[in-house]
This record gives C-alpha cells, sequence and structure tokens, in this order.
C-alpha cells in the first residue's frame, strides 16, 4: 500500500484510492499545512493530478510571483538573464517561500 502522505513523486495513488482517503487527505492538510506533502493521484498508477495543501498552494503562488516581478524588473535594467541564474533564483524563491 502506498503512504499517500509520501513525497516521492514515483508514487502515484489510485484515483479510487484517493477518493476514500479524502477525508484523510483533508485532515493531514489542514493539520499540517504548508508542510503537507503533496499526492499525486492518477489512473493506471500514471500521474495526472498533485493534491495539496491550500497553504501550500498560496505559498508557490507567492513564489511564482516574487520571480516573475524579480525577472520583470531585470529584463527593465538590460539584458536578460542566463538560465543558470534563473534557476538559481527560482530554486532560492522556492525556498524563501517555505520559510
Amino acid at each position: 500500500m502506498i503512504n499517500f502522505m509520501s513525497p516521492r513523486i514515483d508514487e502515484v495513488l489510485p484515483t479510487r484510492e484517493a477518493r476514500s482517503k479524502l477525508p484523510s487527505l483533508l485532515a493531514v492538510f489542514r493539520a499540517r499545512g504548508a508542510d503537507a506533502d503533496p499526492v499525486v493521484i492518477g489512473a493506471h498508477r500514471r500521474p495526472e493530478a498533485v493534491v495539496l495543501s491550500y497553504a501550500r498552494y498560496l505559498a508557490l503562488l507567492s513564489g511564482r510571483e516574487r520571480v516573475e516581478a524579480i525577472l520583470a524588473d531585470r529584463r527593465a535594467a538590460g539584458p536578460g538573464m542566463g538560465e543558470e541564474e534563473s534557476m538559481r533564483m527560482a530554486v532560492e524563491e522556492q525556498h524563501a517561500s517555505r520559510s
């Protein structure tokens, strides 16, 4: 049986099992908030969707908005940044949004 709060992206909770465990998933999301691990669900063990707490969703949006604002400022300031610098900044913002 799959640990339905596993951080492993390769573990897919079957849709039927996800449906029956939804109350438990919601309880974990309420208790752990943004710290709750996302749950990957899908038919035939193929990933089709990710369910995550609303707190984590808001944190992800916030991080994305910060990255977009920084990129816009840098574009306005001159030549664009390289792919490596962009990835570094995105990772830093992701970590910042979790704190």
